[in-house]
């Protein structure tokens, strides 16, 4: 079964242009079209014979979870900017959460992370078993995961997201507009269906 791009009802936003989310929507339908492509080569690759192309199998299922991952989580990302700007909830229960765990300093924390040298995600989790957020960087999309963890919050710092609108040392400021963007009530209700 092939995927299928999805799309994304995006308002107009403020610091991101709209060639910016023009673009990176063409990245993201990029990864959609290569994951569907690897997997149909390592079935083709498998029907020949896995010692006759032990090499190419190889390097295709070490991509075809870049390509995945990097599928989903613009998914995420995309979503957290439809339906506009909404504010946190501090009432909610993610609210509340983030009073008691970061006694009203997550977004500076988060910022941190995202802000860290070099491109990749920084990422929010939240482990239903510890009953604890876990946020972390992975500078490859693929890697450098909290396993079985749900994602929460999902922010791109790749350069593709700053450098039409920022420049190469833009980071910061679209990290900025990032969040000026941000509907939290996509995150409350992310957060709501894993902590039950």
């Amino acid at each position: 079964m092939d995927y299928t791009p999805k799309t994304f009802t995006i308002p107009t936003l403020d610091g991101i242009s709209e060639e910016s989310v023009k673009q990176h929507i063409g990245l993201y339908q990029g990864y959609v079209k290569n994951f569907n492509a690897i997997a149909a080569k390592l079935v083709e690759y498998a029907k020949e014979g896995t010692e006759k192309n032990a090499v190419a199998l190889g390097e295709l299922i070490r991509r075809k979870s870049f390509e995945f991952d990097g599928m989903r989580l613009h998914e995420l990302y995309f979503e957290q900017f439809e339906g506009g700007t909404k504010a946190l909830d501090e009432n909610s229960e993610l609210g509340k959460s983030f009073a008691a765990e970061y006694h009203g300093y997550f977004v500076e924390y988060f910022k941190a992370i995202a802000n860290m040298r070099g491109p990749g995600w920084a990422m929010l989790y939240y482990d239903p078993i510890g009953t604890q957020f876990q946020a972390g960087f992975a500078g490859e999309q693929h890697q450098g995961h909290f396993v079985t963890l749900p994602v929460i919050l999902a922010l791109d710092v790749w350069e593709h997201t700053f450098i039409l609108d920022y420049g190469a040392a833009g980071k910061g400021k679209y990290i900025d507009a990032f969040f000026k963007n941000l509907n939290w009530s996509v995150v409350e209700k992310r957060f709501a269906a894993v902590a039950k």
